[in-house]
């Protein structure tokens, strides 16, 4: 698989990170129960401590772990990206009206209050019919 050089950058990121030692601390002990975190944070160590020896083939599991994780996120990213697009493309005829008035900006500022039942629809741009008469009745 040919991977990005973002993909790449961040991957290591991610990976030059992991390889820090942890403490008992950093595993929220407060969260998770102090016995948890000392074995959360032992078991990172002897991965991080394993690798600096030398296990090559544990290296190798771990940058290639991080590079999937960074590919998994840009696929789902551009899957929802897509989504939204297509959301958009099929709510165009809704809001037609709206457009028309050139009230589409004004549309948004309105469904984006916390008090507006379709806030939603800011979010996911799949618009209703009832969205937009409720925005136009505010006119």
């Amino acid at each position: 698989m040919n991977y990005s050089e973002t993909q790449i950058k961040k991957a290591k990121e991610s990976y030059n990170s992991f390889m820090q030692f942890t403490t008992v601390e950093a595993q929220q002990p407060e969260i998770v129960g102090i016995n948890e975190a000392e074995q959360r944070s032992e078991y990172h160590n002897n991965i991080v401590t394993s690798i600096r020896n030398g296990n090559k083939e544990l290296e190798k599991k771990w940058k290639l772990f991080f590079l999937s994780e960074e590919v998994k996120y840009e696929q789902k990213a551009a899957e929802s990206k897509a989504k939204l697009k297509a959301n958009k493309k099929a709510s165009a005829d809704i809001l037609a009206p709206i457009k028309s008035l050139k009230k589409l900006g004004d549309f948004g500022k309105w469904l984006n209050d916390s008090s507006n039942p379709f806030r939603k629809q800011h979010f996911n741009k799949k618009y209703t019919s009832e969205a937009v008469d409720a925005f136009l009745e505010t006119l």
